[in-house]
């Protein structure tokens, strides 16, 4: 049985508020991290289509998932360092 002298109550619009900023700052994170996943995997698929098209087994995979990560890590560090003003 709730208490009659309890002012604590839920406030959805307070609390959706709160959720809309940490959304808000949480997206550039968001964006490097996707940036990082879809590099690695569109660049190691590219190495794959030219090793089958060139017949080098594992050196176009092995450069496009090296690029990839390189470029990966490199888009989530300039967004870290660029949120430290």
């Amino acid at each position: 049985m709730p208490e009659s002298g309890n002012t604590s109550k839920f406030n959805p619009a307070k609390s959706f508020i709160y959720f809309q900023k940490i959304v808000q700052k949480s997206g550039p994170a968001a964006s490097a991290s996707y940036m990082l996943v879809a590099s690695v995997l569109i660049l190691t698929l590219l190495g794959w289509y030219v090793d089958n098209v060139k017949e080098t087994s594992p050196v176009g995979v092995l450069l496009g998932l090296g690029l990839g990560l390189l470029l990966g890590f490199y888009h989530l560090a300039r967004t870290i360092w660029s949120g430290k003003k």
